[in-house]
């Protein structure tokens, strides 16, 4: 088996590429990505590197895929690469590159995929950002159908919807075996500053700053996620590349639960001794930011009955998570780095 991740050096892909490998002990992994891999991710693709062939180029080159070497081999395909626009790369100022990446990089990768003679499997990556604010009017999680905001407003949920209503076209266009997956919060091991990525999210914070010794504070901490660790997220997409059938065209990859900041801050500080924080004052500036209004919908929890159906996968516990991310930012990032939320 050989599989093509795209964005396959930045935050999540990177999982991706390093599990398939692991759990595939014969196979092989193209990785594609417009930054060639950093330090980090050398150091985090060392256990299986001599298996994975890396790709420097921009996926908004129609021509980048097409001349990869060795293509007919190709097996199975994950379109993951994407541009968020955050604070280091505002819409304003990153509006094209945006939509190149999140709405061409798509069309380049089904093309590609399209004529892979011996594709067996696709899995296009979205994102929980492509839900609405609301949920079921029984505060049951998220479900995959009936709640997609029809008229995004910003650009990455726009251009990742764009992304997947292509995906969906050219499967029925072309009968690729093409699957969407939606993310939700995720957060673990290699998030860092990359060139579609520039963003901290909250346990991504809490444990830097626990791990340094610093306090932290907290605006609405009865503000809710639904956070994923990028190892869980990774082994979700290998499963469902590995199944044999699927019964769904889109899978919810998330915990299934929602959390409090109220109650993720105190699982860091469980897992990280001596670490502290505090509800911010009225009108202080906080280190995390929940919202007292977003609990629903895209804000709170997503559905996973269907994804543990069809391969039986269900993500580990909150807190176990939380410690191994922890021992991970130990062993590999000498100055823990903290970005703003």
């Amino acid at each position: 088996m050989r599989l093509l991740v795209t964005g396959g050096t930045g935050f999540v892909m990177s999982h991706v590429v390093r599990t398939w490998l692991e759990h595939h002990p014969s196979a092989s992994v193209v990785s594609v990505d417009i930054a060639p891999p950093d330090s980090l991710a050398e150091r985090f693709f060392e256990p299986v590197r001599e298996r994975l062939s890396v790709v420097t180029g921009d996926v908004r080159d129609p021509l980048l895929l097409g001349a990869i070497p060795g293509n007919e081999s190709i097996t199975h395909v994950v379109c993951g690469a994407a541009m968020t626009p955050t604070i280091g790369t505002t819409e304003k100022s990153q509006a094209a590159m945006i939509a190149g990446v999140n709405i061409m990089g798509p069309v380049h990768c089904l093309e590609y995929a399209r004529a892979l003679p011996r594709l067996e499997r696709m899995v296009h990556v979205s994102t929980g950002s492509v839900y609405g604010d609301d949920g079921p009017d029984d505060g049951a999680p998220l479900p995959e159908d009936g709640y997609v905001r029809p008229f995004p407003v910003t650009l990455y949920p726009v251009t990742k919807l764009s992304g997947e209503l292509l995906a969906n076209r050219w499967r029925e266009l072309f009968g690729l075996p093409l699957h969407v997956v939606r993310l939700a919060s995720v957060y673990g091991p290699m998030d860092r500053p990359t060139p579609g990525r520039d963003f901290a999210c909250a346990p991504h914070v809490m444990v830097h700053k626990a791990l340094r010794g610093e306090p932290w504070s907290v605006a609405h901490a009865d503000g809710v996620g639904d956070f994923i660790h990028a190892a869980d997220v990774a082994g979700a997409i290998c499963n469902l590349l590995a199944a044999p059938a699927l019964r769904h065209d889109v899978y919810n990859i998330a915990s299934g639960e929602p959390t409090t900041l109220d109650t993720l801050a105190r699982l860091v500080c469980s897992v990280v001794p001596g670490a502290t924080w505090h509800e911010a004052a009225p009108g202080d500036l906080a280190d995390v930011v929940g919202s007292p209004t977003r609990r629903t919908g895209a804000w709170g929890a997503y559905d996973i009955s269907r994804i543990f159906a069809d391969v039986r996968w269900r993500p580990r516990p909150l807190r176990q998570c939380l410690s191994d991310y922890a021992a991970w930012i130990t062993d590999n990032e000498s100055d823990g780095p903290q970005r703003p939320s």
